[in-house]
């Protein structure tokens, strides 16, 4: 229950911070990145924080890096002012596992999709 209510709160955060800027596109977060090979799980208690784009993907900020990025198919519902919420039995986020999307403020819950494979894009270094 605890892992259930970390990743909750993640995308509630995740959540409220995308509707006081304005959203950015997949293509302008991983500028200048190049994606490495696809896995099924990443580790959850390396999650630092979650940003979702209106294309219908989670981009999946992780602490240390990379980032990973994960295209749900098929999840018309999934904008960047929802937020996302999974059960996990495991310490890990997998392909396949049921993310519920919801509008946190309202209380509306807008279903259920099928992660898909999460792509690893490392972060640029920074010229010093």
């Amino acid at each position: 229950m605890r892992i259930l209510t970390l990743a909750t709160l993640l995308a509630v955060l995740a959540s409220g911070t995308a509707q006081a800027s304005p959203p950015q596109t997949v293509e302008q977060a991983l500028a200048g990145r190049t994606p490495g090979k696809p896995t099924s799980c990443i580790p959850l208690t390396r999650v630092d924080s979650t940003e979702i784009f209106d294309s219908g993907a989670i981009l999946y900020r992780m602490k240390g890096g990379p980032d990973y990025l994960n295209t749900p198919p098929h999840c018309s519902t999934l904008r960047h002012d929802r937020a996302i919420s999974t059960r996990t039995p495991t310490g890990s986020i997998c392909s396949g596992d049921i993310i519920r999307i919801f509008d946190a403020p309202a209380h509306f819950d807008f279903g259920g999709c099928g992660l898909g494979e999460f792509v690893p894009y490392p972060r640029v270094k920074k010229a010093q």
